[in-house]
């Protein structure tokens, strides 16, 4: 165990920070008398460290298992040591030499916390429009402005009697969320704009602007800032089948690539957890039988994977991780393969 308190570390896994990593993930053809040994550096993380060791990052767990005196692959920490072996029937050991520190360092996590962070400690999610409309909203300013950042006092209205120095998240509502096919809403996704402090209450309250991610309007929303949960989950397969869709984007690209986030119309409801990695498919393609004429449907290929970082009911949000091409609202989701791949060349 260890003694010394934790801070956690800003990490940075856009696939840039993963290039160490991702030069050394192919797999090496590999005798039973050899070993890896990976030293965990500030700025890994766990999806980094399994693409290391696998062909498939979300086949962590199946190495895991095999070394039940591992607790927690979630608390791996910069300095500790991961060394994989084989036995003398070809099946690999995991161990891992944790680094008794001198500093105070905390666990790696899961993904980038720079990509996930504005939608871990919001709402993320409202169940309807005339929910989003009872929220309290930036009524005026002092000035004309219509585009306020860091620094600016609003006026806002429906805010209630909270405390001076409450601090608030400013958000916007975006648009319905439906599966393919269907009318029903899953409600709408809750844009993180950013943060503002309550400076005096009352019907016509007064906030300041302390932390503005993207550009705040006249009308955006208000809501009680959440403590963030923990970027800590482990990237798996789900356990069961799960085929669902991509039906949103929280990005204005029309076309979303690797460390974009997007939402997925499955959730808790269908078996899922944070950590869960689906593979993304493409379109069909119409198609003809080159000989008789008739018509085809080509299946939609693999162009993609993502990883569930928070999971509502009946949606996620998930983060790309695998971008073959642009990924756009509508592409399909299922599981990953379900045959595991060679661990550094030596079948599992």
């Amino acid at each position: 165990m260890r003694n010394a308190p934790r801070v956690v570390l800003s990490l940075g896994l856009a696939l840039a920070a993963m290039e160490p990593l991702a030069a050394s993930a192919t797999p090496a053809v590999a005798s039973a008398a050899q070993s890896e040994v990976y030293v965990v550096r500030p700025g890994d993380t766990l999806w980094g460290i399994a693409a290391h060791f696998l062909k498939n990052p979300w086949d962590w767990p199946l190495l895991w298992r095999r070394n039940p005196a591992i607790r927690n692959p979630n608390l791996i920490y910069p300095g500790d040591r991961i060394v994989l072996s084989y036995d003398a029937a070809g099946q690999p050991h995991l161990q891992v030499i944790q680094l008794q520190p001198q500093m105070q360092v905390g666990p790696i996590p899961s993904y980038n916390t720079g990509v996930m962070m504005p939608f871990l400690g919001s709402p993320g999610l409202i169940a309807s429009r005339s929910d989003y409309e009872r929220l309290p909203y930036i009524a005026a300013a002092d000035d004309s402005d219509t585009i306020f950042s860091n620094g600016d006092r609003l006026y806002v209205k429906q805010l209630g009697d909270l405390a001076p120095g409450t601090m608030l998240r400013v958000v916007r509502a975006g648009p319905t969320l439906t599966r393919p096919g269907e009318t029903k809403s899953l409600g709408h996704a809750l844009m993180d704009l950013g943060s503002a402090k309550v400076l005096h209450a009352g019907s016509l309250a007064e906030i300041e602007i302390t932390n503005a991610r993207e550009e705040i309007s006249l009308g955006d929303r208000l809501v009680p800032e959440e403590p963030e949960p923990s970027p800590h989950f482990f990237p798996s397969s789900p356990t069961h089948p799960v085929q669902g869709h991509i039906i949103g984007s929280l990005s204005n690209f029309p076309e979303m690539m690797v460390g974009q986030v997007v939402v997925v119309d499955r959730g808790s409801a269908a078996g899922l957890v944070p950590g869960n990695v689906l593979q993304i498919d493409g379109p069909e393609n119409a198609s003809r039988d080159a000989v008789t004429g008739e018509r085809l449907t080509l299946p939609g290929r693999d162009i993609g994977s993502l990883m569930l970082f928070r999971v509502f009911p009946e949606v996620s949000f998930a983060v790309v991780t695998v971008a073959k091409r642009g990924i756009q609202v509508g592409d399909a989701l299922r599981n990953p393969p379900p045959t595991a791949p060679k661990v550094l060349g030596i079948a599992p």
